[in-house]
């Protein structure tokens, strides 16, 4: 880990002081070749570290020997570096007041480091090292914390959610409150009472990992109280399951130990703790066994695979409605669609001299053509595009197709008829809607043709091979004022025919370009010699897809000019 600077954020200074006699103690303890009197004599000008020493060391927990009843004897028989371990717990134990800071439960602290402390002397056998060692690490190492609480103690309303947290989380967590880290201040705490390397190490870098220079105890010890920190959450934490999923992966890495043994070494852990904190001085509530913790982490990884399959459950139920809704929904377009298909001229052929070819980009299309035979043998016919898409054009079509079938029966002026058709679309169009038109009467017997264009692209007339004229717009779609007039023009197809067609059908791509008219009128000299059905089809054809579909709705319809002979 890069430590960072701590600048205002904690300053050395404002740091809790520890007993100068316990501090003594430590830094004697290091010396080599020290007298075990001078170390006595040390310990006994402090009568409360005196009488501490000799309870923790007569205590079952850490078993030293039994009935220690002078110092000079607890001092021979603990060694140097038990007693440095001894007198640290007891010092930094007691570094803060219970009251210093205000609304904090600082035994409820202390038994969490507790648990960390247990847990790491669980792991000295495993990592080879001194198990007091060991304990000592796993109770400073989130000595920090409790400074930080101390130093700020308006974040104090925050403990309950750093408590609970995993040791990641909890990381985070004092970064954006206190904008350090706990393991920074143990660092600065360590080097500040000039403590054991091995010790300051632990407590600075038990997240991150030791520096390259650190020497293979402080790695290991380390690594003992980075697996401590998440043995410890595993009773605290608000997700135990993926505390102890992480307890077993930790031991894995740094110690080889199997699911099993870490489970038993959590076991451990809430057998020991209350022996720790009687030897140590300390307050514990009732402890909950491993099992009740696993049996929590069980249920909720029940509750959570329930919830899972609940999801799933519900997720199938979705999936099937929407699948039902959308088969009725293909079932009512395609019923839509046969209905669409009815309002259109029968089969090719049927009235000669006129064919005709509609293709819908989806399933309704907003195009339609229509023709039929008049009482006087000419043919009415006429051309349609519909504004926007979908469903509502599909219906304003099939409205505009009735209205036409039905009044141009009796109105076989197209002018008259489309003036008829704009009054009763105007009155009922929605959202601005209108439909552009050309509507027109054939005479096949003399080629003559009368008609009337509201808004749409200009009717081609062609002859055998060359372009006779364009009879565009000029008047605006129907639908769009109540009042408008229309015009027709009268000429004679003179042997040629008349193209009407939406602009599907100029939009369309013939390789990397759009049709356009230029691209029509040669489709319709390539074609010219085909009857006008085939060559209806074949225009069409011509600019499909490979797939055979079309990019908007398309449509075309042919008037030949010719007379047909035999009619009746």
């Amino acid at each position: 880990m890069e430590q960072t600077a701590l600048g205002d954020t904690v300053r050395p200074s404002d740091l809790p002081a520890p007993p100068k006699d316990a501090i003594r103690i430590v830094r004697a303890c290091s010396r080599a070749g020290v007298d075990s009197r001078d170390l006595a004599a040390l310990v006994a000008n402090d009568p409360v570290l005196t009488a501490e020493l000799l309870r923790v060391s007569n205590s079952a927990y850490f078993g030293f020997v039994s009935q220690v009843k002078s110092v000079a004897r607890a001092v021979t028989v603990l060694g140097n570096r038990a007693l440095r371990n001894l007198v640290l717990c007891i010092s930094m134990r007691d570094a803060l007041r219970s009251d210093a800071i205000p609304g904090f439960d600082i035994d409820v602290y202390w038994e969490d480091a507790l648990r960390r402390a247990v847990s790491a002397r669980s792991l000295a056998t495993l990592a080879c090292l001194d198990s007091d060692e060991c304990f000592t690490a796993g109770l400073l190492q989130d000595f920090g914390l409790l400074v930080l609480l101390y130093l700020m103690p308006e974040k104090v309303e925050h403990w309950q959610a750093l408590a609970e947290a995993t040791p990641e989380d909890r990381r985070d967590m004092e970064i954006e409150l206190f904008h350090t880290t706990h393991d920074e201040v143990g660092l600065t705490l360590a080097q500040s009472w000039d403590l054991p390397p091995d010790l300051a190490v632990a407590m600075g870098y038990h997240h991150d990992g030791p520096p390259e220079t650190s020497s293979q105890e402080s790695v290991m010890l380390c690594r003992v109280t980075a697996c401590a920190d998440w043995m410890a959450s595993v009773y605290r934490c608000g997700d135990k399951r993926f505390a102890i999923q992480r307890a077993r992966a930790l031991l894995q890495e740094h110690f080889q130990a199997s699911a099993e043994h870490t489970d038993y070494l959590l076991h451990q852990v809430s057998e020991s703790i209350a022996d720790a904190a009687t030897a140590m001085g300390m307050k514990v509530g009732e402890q909950v066994s491993f099992d009740a913790v696993l049996r929590e982490a069980n249920l909720r990884l029940a509750e959570e695979n329930l919830s899972y399959q609940e999801l799933n459950w519900r997720l199938e139920q979705a999936l099937a409605e929407r699948d039902q809704i959308a088969a009725e929904l293909r079932f009512e377009l395609e019923l839509a669609r046969e209905v669409q298909k009815s309002l259109l001229p029968g089969d090719a052929g049927e009235v000669p001299g006129i064919a005709g070819l509609n293709l819908s980009a989806k399933a309704l299309s907003g195009d339609f053509y229509d023709y039929f035979r008049l009482p006087d043998k000419r043919i009415a016919f006429c051309l349609a595009d519909v504004s926007g898409k979908g469903m509502n054009a599909a219906l304003l079509m099939a409205k505009t197709a009735s209205l036409f079938r039905c009044l141009g029966k009796g109105i076989h002026d197209p002018a008259k008829l489309l003036t008829m058709l704009n009054r009763e679309i105007f009155e009922t169009s929605i959202r601005g809607m209108f439909v552009t038109m050309l509507a027109g009467v054939v005479d096949p017997r003399t080629g003559q043709i009368v008609l009337a264009n509201a808004g749409h692209l200009p009717a081609i007339h062609m002859g055998c091979a060359a372009l006779i004229a364009e009879y565009p717009a000029c008047a605006p779609p129907l639908g769009i004022s109540p009042d408008c007039t229309f015009s027709s023009d009268t000429f004679d197809l003179q042997g040629g025919c008349i193209y009407l067609y939406t602009d599907g059908l100029l939009e369309a791509r013939t390789g990397d370009r759009r049709l356009e008219k230029e691209g029509l009128v040669r489709l319709i000299r390539e074609f010219a010699h085909l009857p006008i059905a085939q060559r209806c089809s074949a225009i069409a054809n011509a600019v499909r897809t490979p797939d055979g579909a079309v990019e908007d709705d398309l449509t075309l319809m042919i008037v030949e000019g010719r007379k047909v002979h035999g009619m009746q």
